[in-house]
């Protein structure tokens, strides 16, 4: 382990130079000197006056090496939390403001808020809340502030947005999460009596969305993937799995909870308790799901979702799905249309979504296929389908409210 002060030739600011384990990672201090005045065999500032900068440069050292020891201790030294513990030093030694109470600083906050969820929330959950802390702490880095919770108000919210769309090109529902999980440090954060400040409930405040546009696969197309041969086993069992999905509707996650033993009802149903929700749900088994499950005596072979979204994409083109789709989403605030071939779209989610679709287009109840699919509102499942106007028009038209009325 070594922290080494250096200055940059030509350059006037010094920089801390670390190396530890396989790791190095240099970030500048902050301080700003005459070239040459600096020795870095001694480590110190050559002049008249320079006493202070002496004491500024070992208070840094001795920082980092704290920081060093207290992350290997956590088990989470890496680049990322290195240099961000620099500019935290950094802020710390330099910047006359930072004495401010780290439980008035919204990232601190969001730090010890997802410390304390770790076994609580789900991985997935953790991860976006990873990223919403990743996002605030390189606002405060590119705009040069301090994110307190009393500075949290609509100007804040609408330059991050803008910060989100302009710097980071961010899509408009990446953008959406973002806010969502800054709501709920804010909101946590008011519970535990930190702040006051409840500008966060404003209907100004919002989470940005839009629509997302995604394919689904109807049942001729699902009749072609279940009756072409594959050349390999590898995508038969991909085909397999993506089957299974459209004619149960379990997300990615859930691919493991399909076997054997959540079969109830004399076989005729499944039980499975979801990742995402740890709802219990009950889906009726299709015969399709039904055979493929005899087919692996009950158990499929899994694969990483990684490998499954390649291969699918294969079993698509094999089976001949390579008409174009055009598909729109915004993007750095401009709307971006992307052309492909339909196999190239096709993923684990697109199972899930023909399940919602096929089944609503077949007459299912849709109270029925949300208790399956999780969805909590008919607004927000009937955005999830993919059923055009003129096909509810047409389901509708079988109702037999439509049919020969008489006068």
């Amino acid at each position: 382990m070594k922290v080494t002060i250096r200055q940059k030739s030509g350059m006037q600011y010094l920089y801390a130079d670390i190396t530890v384990s396989s790791l190095r990672v240099k970030g500048t201090l902050g301080i700003s000197i005459k070239e040459g005045k600096f020795n870095p065999k001694t480590q110190t500032v050559h002049g008249v006056g320079e006493i202070e900068t002496n004491i500024l440069i070992n208070s840094f050292k001795s920082e980092i090496l704290s920081l060093i020891r207290v992350l290997q201790q956590k088990g989470e030294l890496s680049n990322a939390n290195l240099s961000n513990g620099i500019n935290d030093i950094r802020l710390k030694l330099t910047d006359p403001d930072f004495s401010i109470d780290n439980d008035q600083r919204l990232v601190f906050y969001a730090k010890r808020f997802i410390e304390n969820s770790l076994g609580v929330r789900k991985p997935a959950t953790l991860k976006q809340l990873r990223n919403t802390l990743t996002k605030l702490e390189a606002y405060e880095r590119t705009k040069k502030v301090k994110l307190t919770f009393d500075k949290i108000d609509l100007t804040f919210y609408n330059n991050l947005v803008a910060h989100c769309i302009t710097d980071l090109n961010l899509s408009t529902n990446s953008i959406g999460n973002i806010i969502k999980n800054l709501k709920t440090f804010l909101h946590s954060a008011f519970e535990e009596g930190i702040h006051q400040n409840l500008i966060y409930r404003s209907r100004y405040f919002k989470k940005p969305s839009e629509e997302s546009e995604a394919i689904y696969l109807n049942e001729e197309e699902l009749f072609l993937i279940k009756t072409t041969i594959m050349p390999n086993q590898h995508l038969d069992n991909v085909r397999d799995l993506f089957l299974l999905a459209c004619y149960t509707g379990v997300r990615s996650q859930d691919y493991d909870k399909l076997n054997k033993n959540s079969l109830i009802n004399g076989g005729t149903m499944l039980k499975v308790r979801t990742e995402k929700t740890d709802e219990e749900v009950i889906i009726p088994l299709h015969t399709i799901a039904k055979s493929i499950l005899d087919k692996y005596n009950g158990t499929p072979r899994l694969i990483s979702n990684q490998k499954f979204n390649q291969y699918i994409k294969e079993v698509c083109r094999i089976v001949g799905l390579t008409d174009s789709v055009t598909l729109t989403r915004t993007c750095g605030g401009k709307k971006i249309k992307t052309t492909s071939e339909k196999c190239d779209v096709v993923s684990s989610h697109t199972a899930r979504r023909s399940f919602a679709t096929n089944a609503y287009k077949a007459g299912v109840p849709t109270l029925a296929i949300m208790a399956i699919t999780g969805h909590r509102t008919e607004k927000v499942f009937l955005k999830y389908i993919k059923v055009t106007k003129e096909e509810h028009a047409s389901l509708a038209s079988q109702h037999e409210f439509f049919k020969g009325r008489v006068a």
